[in-house]
């Protein structure tokens, strides 16, 4: 059986990250217990040796394992470098002769030992407890008698401070080499579950999106088989071609998802006001939507250099629900869209006053397949394909609503 199963058991969650703070820190933990068992078995020939600091630091890392393995990590291992920097701390000061002993060496286990056992993202502790052993070091060592260069234990300080920083210096350099490649894992891992969950999301609610209007067309077919009544027949044709086309759309925003998703970004400049108004043309002549005035005041020469495929998804989406949510109960049904630039920030503004969103579902409308509103008939794709074509911009989407008022969303 390895040390590792031995001290840790055969299974160690979390992450790449956390597994490697659990082993370097029972390893380092273990090298301090071989030390002290060491040092005890020396006392035996010894009648001048501390076995009570011997004792407590025994105790200490024995207590520090034993936390290690019921998965207090970070709690074991600080204390655990807490205690090594303080009794080398403790050693350096009573010490009768510390250039003979070598008791200031404790410092580099210490010092090295944290750099290597924090990684990427809790580096700081690392480098604050590597800064911790400096400065006690640097404290038991000050003896302005003896820190001439005539004295040796002067070359012993600069030696022991010249392998410190060099030490501390090859941790660094090969902690960031697995600090890039761990810090890449970590991303990949993280869009991984986020992937693998939106797969599930997906595949439960595209499977329902997609069946639910094939099942309805199929009963509408089986009506009009069985009536020959124009009007009847007539209206069994409408509600079809509105299942069509809520297929066909939802497979439109299935392929906005892919495409966001897969493609590279491609850049080019421009002229904002011509891709809104051609995006209001494209929606306001939709049955029922002649009645909502739609205001503009966006600069006329204003442009900007991006993705015009991905901005068109983004803007077709948001103007399209300020449309689609339109308060028919209101005499004035208006659309206001607003671009304006903040230092080298665009900002689009599009404000309507519509059904507006309540409260409880504000945080959650940007979810993948979530509706918010009995009135809505899409998918839920929408918004969510619009924080993720942002994400892609660099761009990100504020809400601000209130229920029965309208709603205005900046990008």
């Amino acid at each position: 059986m390895s040390l590792q199963k031995l001290i840790l058991g055969t299974h160690i969650p979390g992450d790449a990250s956390d597994r490697r703070k659990v082993i370097l820190g029972a390893y380092l933990i273990c090298i301090y217990i071989g030390i002290g068992l060491f040092f005890a078995i020396v006392n035996l020939f010894n009648v001048e040796g501390d076995s009570t600091t011997l004792f407590i630091g025994f105790a200490i890392s024995i207590g520090c394992l034993y936390l290690l393995r019921k998965g207090f990590v970070n709690t074991a291992v600080i204390i655990h470098l807490l205690r090594a920097n303080i009794m080398a701390f403790y050693i350096s000061l009573v010490d009768t002769d510390p250039l003979q002993t070598g008791s200031y060496l404790y410092f580099l286990p210490s010092s090295l030992g944290a750099l290597a056992i924090f990684g990427y993202r809790e580096r700081w502790m690392g480098i604050g407890f590597s800064v911790f052993s400096f400065v006690l070091f640097s404290i038991a060592i000050f003896n302005p008698s003896r820190f001439h260069p005539s004295d040796a234990h002067f070359y012993l300080v600069v030696t022991f401070m010249i392998v410190l920083i060099i030490g501390v210096l090859i941790v660094i350099f090969f902690d960031r080499l697995v600090m890039i490649t761990e810090k890449s894992i970590l991303a990949k891992n993280e869009e991984l579950i986020k992937t693998n969950r939106e797969l599930d999301r997906f595949v439960y609610s595209a499977s329902h999106d997609l069946r639910a209007p094939l099942r309805s067309l199929l009963g509408l077919i089986e009506v009009t088989q069985r009536t020959t009544n124009p009007e009847e027949l007539e209206q069994c044709y409408a509600l079809m071609k509105d299942r069509v086309h809520n297929m066909d759309d939802f497979i439109k925003e299935i392929i906005d998802f892919s495409r966001n998703a897969r493609q590279a970004i491609k850049k080019e400049k421009v002229v904002i006001l011509g891709l809104i108004r051609q995006t209001v043309d494209d929606l306001k002549f939709a049955e029922g939507m002649e009645q909502v005035y739609v205001r503009l005041d966006v600069p006329a020469e204003y442009h900007l250099t991006t993705d015009i495929a991905r901005l068109r998804v983004v803007l077709h989406n948001l103007i399209g629900n300020a449309f689609k949510y339109c308060d028919p109960q209101k005499e004035s049904q208006e659309i206001a869209i607003r671009v304006a630039a903040q230092a080298d920030v665009t900002c689009i503004e599009i404000e309507d006053n519509g059904v507006g969103i309540a409260p409880e579902h504000q945080d959650k409308i940007f979810d993948m397949f979530y509706r918010a509103s009995e009135q809505s008939n899409g998918s839920g794709l929408g918004l969510y394909i619009v924080r993720e074509t942002l994400a892609r911009l660099n761009g990100s989407i504020q809400l601000k609503s209130v229920l029965g008022q309208g709603s205005t969303f900046t990008l």
